[in-house]
C-alpha cells in the first residue's frame, strides 16, 4: 500500500465497500444479538450454568481480542487479503455455532459458542485495515453510521423474534443457533468482494499481545488514552452480562423471555439507531476527547437508572441512555485510533487497542458478579459509574494536546 493510496481512496473502492460492509452488518446485528443476548438466556435458563460459564460467555470476544496481535501476525504472512482473511475466520465461526447447536449440557455450549466469537472477535482490526484503505478521513464515522444502524436494527427485529419463540419453545432452542450459523456463512460471503490488501507486518518488532505494550509506551499519549479506555471500559463491560441478568435472574425484575428482549434488544437498539448517525457526525468534525467526555454521560447515567429502577419503564429509560451511549461508542471504538496513528501503522494501533480491550473484557464480567455477590445491583450501579467518571477525568487531562486535531488528517 502505498501513500496515495492512502491519502486518496478510489472513490469506486469507497462505493464497492460501503454496499458489502452494510450487507455485512445485517448479519453482524443477528450474531451480536445472538452472542450477547440469547446465548446468556439459554445458559441461565436451559443449562442453569453457573458464573464461570455465564462469565466465559460474557468475556469470550474479549478474549478474542488478546490475541488479536498473533492473528494479525498469521493473517500478514498467509499473504491473503484482509478481507479474504476475514472471510475464512467467519467460516470458522460458523463450524463452531454448529457446535452450539448439538451441544448437549453447559460446558460444550459454552466451548462452541467461546470458539465462535473469538473469530469475530478478529474482524474489526482487518475492518480498520479496509476503512483506511477505502475511506476518506472525513467520511469514516458517517459511513460506519450506517452500519451500526443497520445492525442494530436488523438485530433489534430478529431478537425480538427468537425472544418470541423461546418463549412458546423454551426446548428448541438449537434452531436460534442453526440460523446463526447460516447468517455466519454469508457474512463471509459478503466480505469477499470487499477490496482490500494483504497485511504488512511491523518491520521493527515481533507482533504479539505484548507489542500493545511497546507502542503504548513508545508514543506517550497513545498509553496515555489506553489507560483511560481501560478504566472506562471496566466501568461499562462489567455491566453487560449484568443487564441480561438484572431482568431475568434471581434476585433481579425476573422478566419473561419477550420482556427481557424488549428491553435488552429493541429498546436498546432503537436508541442506537436514533442516534447513530448523529454521533458519526460529530467524530467526523467533533473534537474528539470532547465526543469521548460526552459519550462518558450517557454511560454513567446509564448504569445509574438502569440497576437501580424497579420497573418495566425505569429499566426502558436505562436501556435508551445505554443504547445513546453505545451508538457513539461504537464509532469511537471502532475509529478512534485514526486520529492518532501515523500512516500506514492503523492496524498496528487497532492491534494493540483491541488487546487492551480484549484484558478488561475477559476480566470485567467476573468482577461484575464478584461486586454482584458482595454489593447487590445497586452496588454495580455505582461503581460502574465510579469508574466511567474516573475515566473521564482521564481523558480531560489530555483534551489540548495538539495531536487531537479537528482536520482529521490522520
Amino acid at each position: 500500500m502505498n501513500e496515495n493510496e492512502q491519502e486518496k481512496p478510489n472513490d469506486g473502492a469507497a462505493r464497492l465497500t460501503f454496499r458489502y460492509d452494510l450487507l455485512r452488518s445485517t448479519m453482524t446485528g443477528v450474531l451480536e444479538t445472538g452472542f450477547s443476548t440469547f446465548g446468556l438466556l439459554v445458559a441461565i435458563r436451559a443449562f442453569e450454568s453457573s458464573e464461570t460459564w455465564k462469565s466465559l460467555l460474557s468475556g469470550a470476544v474479549s478474549a478474542g481480542l488478546l490475541i488479536v496481535p498473533w492473528v494479525m501476525g498469521v493473517a500478514a504472512r498467509s499473504r491473503m487479503n484482509a478481507t479474504t482473511f476475514g472471510a475464512c475466520l467467519m467460516v470458522l465461526c460458523a463450524g463452531s455455532i454448529t457446535g452450539a447447536v448439538v451441544a448437549e449440557g453447559a460446558v460444550s455450549f459454552t466451548f462452541f459458542l467461546v470458539a465462535a466469537q473469538l473469530c469475530v472477535a478478529q474482524l474489526p482490526s482487518l475492518m480498520i485495515h479496509v476503512y483506511s484503505l477505502n475511506y476518506a478521513p472525513e467520511e469514516r464515522g458517517r459511513r460506519l453510521s450506517w452500519n451500526i444502524i443497520v445492525s442494530a436494527l436488523i438485530g433489534m427485529t430478529i431478537s425480538y423474534g427468537f425472544g418470541v419463540y423461546l418463549d412458546r419453545n423454551p426446548e428448541n432452542h438449537a434452531w436460534i443457533f442453526a440460523g446463526m450459523a447460516l447468517v455466519a456463512l454469508a457474512s463471509a460471503a459478503t466480505l469477499l468482494p470487499i477490496p482490500s490488501l494483504p497485511l504488512e507486518l511491523p518491520k521493527k518488532r515481533q507482533v504479539s499481545f505484548f507489542s500493545g505494550f511497546s507502542i503504548a509506551w513508545e508514543d506517550k499519549l497513545f498509553g496515555r488514552m489506553l489507560c483511560g479506555w481501560m478504566v472506562m471500559g471496566f466501568g461499562v463491560l462489567m455491566t453487560l452480562p449484568l443487564r441480561v441478568e438484572y431482568l431475568a435472574g434471581e434476585g433481579g425484575l425476573e422478566m419473561s423471555n419477550e420482556e427481557v428482549t424488549l428491553v435488552a434488544v429493541v429498546v436498546f437498539s432503537i436508541a442506537r439507531i436514533l442516534s447513530a448517525r448523529l454521533w458519526g457526525g460529530l467524530f467526523d468534525h467533533l473534537h474528539f476527547i470532547g465526543f469521548r467526555l460526552l459519550l462518558n454521560v450517557f454511560l454513567l447515567f446509564a448504569a445509574l437508572v438502569y440497576f437501580n429502577a424497579e420497573s418495566f419503564i425505569g429499566v426502558c429509560i436505562g436501556a435508551t441512555l445505554a443504547g445513546i451511549g453505545t451508538g457513539g461508542s461504537s464509532i469511537a471504538w471502532s475509529l478512534w485510533v485514526t486520529k492518532l496513528a501515523p500512516k500506514g501503522r492503523e492496524t498496528e494501533y487497532m492491534g494493540a487497542h483491541v488487546a487492551f480491550t480484549g484484558v478488561r473484557g475477559v476480566l470485567a464480567p467476573f468482577l461484575g458478579y464478584w461486586v454482584l455477590s458482595q454489593a447487590g445491583f445497586s452496588g454495580v450501579a455505582w461503581i460502574s459509574a465510579s469508574l466511567i467518571l474516573a475515566s473521564s477525568f482521564m481523558f480531560a487531562a489530555v483534551l489540548r494536546h495538539p495531536r487531537f486535531r479537528l482536520d482529521n488528517s490522520s
